[in-house]
């Protein structure tokens, strides 16, 4: 029905944009802010890291609408009820007196999608475990149809209960052409926190009647500036992480270098010297902490002084036991060689030699009749030949013994020279002459003379080497046993001076981001309170109807502890204190000022607002201010108010505001009915039979108003199909809108409700001709006409009658 200009409300809050949500996110403010800025590019990408969470979300909130609740076993419902709504922007009353189960609607939907109600925080236990419905006998289970952007049939949350705690429950997203999901799972914790699309009366007084700095965080929240903190937080995080190894370094150095300087090592010295300068030579000391040992070279004296120490403690003599068996070997060949001195074989290996030698003189000489040796004439022909060489063979088998014996006894006196081998280049001048007399065993012929000499020059060799092993590592054990603990501190040490040296870079860039954004917070506060003040400024002045306190900015002010929302309240033009000159009721009103400006977001991915019981506290005139907004927020918002009282639906009516009002009263055994009120339809057409009732009224003004209110009534009858026809093509819901606001014309929303386009409208008239009859066409035509200029009609009730009748058949389309 038309507004009277003296009760429309003014403009509405801007609604949601067009463009991409994520533009008006504070990442993406400050990666705007930080492109026009002169800060580096390394200490920009560690801003914009610190705005990024530790644990990445998993999804956002999509964009969507309620379309119903239907709720069973829970609070003051007992068996399933269902409350249905029009999932669309509009305001939608739910009236019914106390105890009625209404709020057991309103915390349904809460309670659906977050499992918590903020009206039961802080309750004690047994009330919270009082919660189901004493009349259901099966587990409570609570269902919120969702009209959700894109998709082209309902998505259902449906929660259920299994014990005795309200918290014992689990909810699963039931979604078209998609797998169920748990709801924790789906990522909608963040934003279901920062939008929260529910308010209930026990909230209005929390948001103003707690501390200042939970009033800031609540409405820092809104905005997202719990972002800015948290990035603050980080950046001081960092901060400490790179700065701790440098402070830890620093503080830990005076101890070393007195420990290092109390160690009597060259590597300690040296390790002192490089680390006491103004600037630490750390490459010089790490070249100090080396493998296992954490040792490294020092100067060239002590490096020498070292070496020697470590190659005097490996120095190693002859092997005694190997040279005491090989002389046991060579003494015991010697033996038997001595046995075999004198006897027959000896004597056959004599005379086989002989005749070896006989033998190769006749080879060479075959022609001699005389013997060489005697000068006998005996002929030495083949035969002698043949003779001697079996008499050579016969011989050398009895002499096998000497010749086995004269063998081991070759290689029983290698085995003892091979013993006595000479000594490193470096050999210590302490032990030369020793070992000289081993190395001397070398060359003596003799094999029983080796054999007496052998051990004891060994014996010699080996006891000096072994007590220069021992000086030698006895000098290291000393030096090394304190030098090991200083090491240890020392690589621990460096460890932190490296990390130190590592972080400089690092830590530069945080506290060059942390200046940048230090700088930019409170222009970027105000930037992004801004439109959020002026929306509250502007409700505030529907609200405060008949007050005499003027709410000026709005600003955030302060940090850490002392964070606080200004409120700058003037009462009959003077400055007061915003908490201490307001009454309950304008408190109220404040706070529904500074919550509802957050529906309009644009990266709020809530369609509706569930608002339950906001009118206590408020006078009749404060009631009308909430009604003009409530209308106002309806044109972009599905709002959803519940309320017991009757003054908020009288005032929408008086001011000729639309609204659906759907009622709920309870019977026994918590049996709760919901039966409609007056949707716009119905208003419209209650309003057009008042008007024709009212005899009193010059029929001139009838016959220009009564067409407007028919043309209101089936304006909204046809917004339904339309409305539902592109829902089902999964067009978003902003596109919708934007479709609808364009269709002026009853015929282009009849085009939209047929087809889902608006240029169709003669198409449409022709089908609708052809559905309804020419009468509902040329009703159309008529009340568009009449919306115009006065139209001549012969019955008052029969147009109303027709018009009732066009509006039932298009609401079914």
């Amino acid at each position: 029905m038309p507004v009277p200009a003296d009760s429309a409300p003014d403009a509405a809050p801007a609604g949601p944009p067009d463009h991409d949500p994520s533009a008006g996110t504070l990442t993406h403010l400050i990666a705007e802010r930080l492109t026009a800025s002169d800060l580096d590019a390394e200490s920009r990408a560690v801003l914009l890291a610190a705005f990024e969470d530790e644990a990445p979300r998993r999804g956002r909130m999509p964009g969507c609408y309620l379309q119903s609740v239907t709720v069973g076993g829970f609070r003051g419902i007992g068996r399933t009820t269902r409350l249905p709504l029009n999932p669309g922007p509009g305001l939608t009353l739910v009236t019914g007196r106390n105890g009625s189960g209404k709020s057991s609607f309103a915390e349904a939907v809460e309670i659906a999608l977050t499992g918590d109600n903020a009206r039961w925080r802080g309750r004690s236990d047994i009330w919270r475990k009082s919660w189901r419905n004493l009349h259901h006998g099966q587990d409570p289970q609570v269902a919120v149809e969702l009209r959700i952007d894109g998709d082209s049939e309902p998505a259902t949350v449906l929660r259920t209960w299994h014990g005795d705690d309200v918290a014992d429950s689990t909810a699963e997203l039931d979604r078209s052409g998609r797998t169920p999901a748990p709801l924790p799972d789906l990522g909608w914790q963040d934003d279901l926190a920062t939008y929260r699309p529910f308010l209930s009366y026990s909230e209005l007084g929390q948001v103003i009647g707690g501390k200042p700095s939970e009033m800031y965080d609540a409405v820092a929240s809104i905005l997202g500036l719990e972002q800015l903190a948290a990035a603050d937080k980080r950046l001081r995080e960092l901060a400490r992480e790179d700065d701790a190894p440098a402070k830890a370094a620093k503080a830990e150095l005076p101890a070393l270098l007195a420990l290092l300087d109390s160690t009597d090592d060259p590597r300690a010295q040296a390790a002192h010297a490089a680390l006491s300068g103004r600037r630490p030579d750390l490459v010089r000391a790490a070249e100090l902490v080396r493998a296992a040992e954490l040792a490294a070279g020092t100067g060239a004296s002590d490096e020498s002084l070292l070496f020697d120490l470590r190659r005097r403690a490996t120095l190693t003599g002859p092997d005694i036991e190997a040279v005491a068996t090989a002389v046991t070997r060579l003494r015991e060949a010697v033996a038997s060689s001595d046995d075999l001195r004198g006897t027959s074989a000896e004597d056959a290996l004599r005379r086989a030699e002989l005749l070896a030698r006989a033998l190769t003189h006749h080879r060479a000489h075959p022609a001699l009749d005389t013997c060489p040796v005697c000068g006998g004439t005996a002929r030495l022909d083949e035969a002698w030949a043949r003779d001697a060489a079996e008499q050579e063979s016969l011989l050398r088998a009895e002499a096998e013994q000497v010749l086995t014996a004269r063998g081991e006894l070759d290689a029983a006196v290698r085995a003892v020279r091979d013993l006595a081998v000479p000594p490193p280049g470096w050999l210590p001048s302490e032990i030369a002459e020793a070992w000289n007399d081993w190395l001397r065993c070398r060359t003596v012929s003799d094999p029983a003379v080796l054999a007496s000499l052998a051990v004891a020059a060994a014996q010699t060799a080996a006891d000096a080497a072994r007590i220069i092993r021992q000086e030698a590592a006895a000098r290291l054990a000393d030096q090394d046993d304190a030098w090991r603990d200083a090491a240890r501190a020392l690589a621990a040490w460096l460890d932190k001076a490296h990390a130190a040296e590592q972080a400089v870079p690092r830590l530069a860039r945080v506290k060059a981001a942390q200046k940048w954004l230090k700088a930019a917070h409170e222009e970027i506060r105000a930037d992004r309170m801004r439109p959020i003040a002026e929306d509250a400024q502007r409700i505030w002045s529907h609200l405060r109807q008949q007050s005499n306190v003027a709410l000026g900015p709005v600003r955030l002010g302060g940090s850490g502890t002392q964070r606080k929302v200004a409120l700058d309240v003037t009462v009959d033009d003077i400055d007061a204190p915003a908490l201490g000159v307001m009454s309950q009721g304008e408190l109220h009103a404040l706070a529904l000022s500074l919550f509802l400006p957050r529906t309009f977001l644009p990266e709020n991915p809530f369609r509706f607002l569930v608002i339950d019981d906001p009118v206590q506290s408020m006078d009749p005139a404060k009631v009308d201010g909430l009604a003009r907004v409530l209308a106002l927020l309806a044109e972009h918002r599905q709002v959803v108010v519940f309320t017991h009282d009757s003054r908020l639906p009288q005032a929408l009516k008086y001011l000729r505001l639309p609204a659906t009002v759907l009622t709920v009263d309870r019977r026994e055994h918590s049996a709760v009915r919901v039966r409609s009120g007056d949707d716009p339809v119905k208003q419209a057409l209650y309003d057009a039979k008042a008007l024709a009732k009212t005899r009193e009224l010059p029929g001139d003004v009838v016959a220009r108003v009564l067409p407007g209110l028919c043309r209101t009534a089936l304006e909204a009858a046809l917004l339904e199909p339309a409305r539902r026809r592109l829902l089902g093509t999964g067009m978003p819901h902003t596109d919708i809108e934007r479709h609808i606001a364009k269709a002026r014309k009853l015929t282009e929303l009849a085009s939209l409700a047929l087809y889902g386009a608006a240029d169709r409208g003669g198409e449409a008239m022709t089908d609708l001709t052809r559905a309804y009859g020419a009468e509902a066409t040329d009703h159309i035509r008529w009340c568009n006409k009449g919306t115009h200029e006065a139209v001549p009609f012969a019955d008052a009730e029969d147009i109303i009658r027709r018009t009732a009748d066009l509006a039932k058949a298009v609401r079914a389309l």
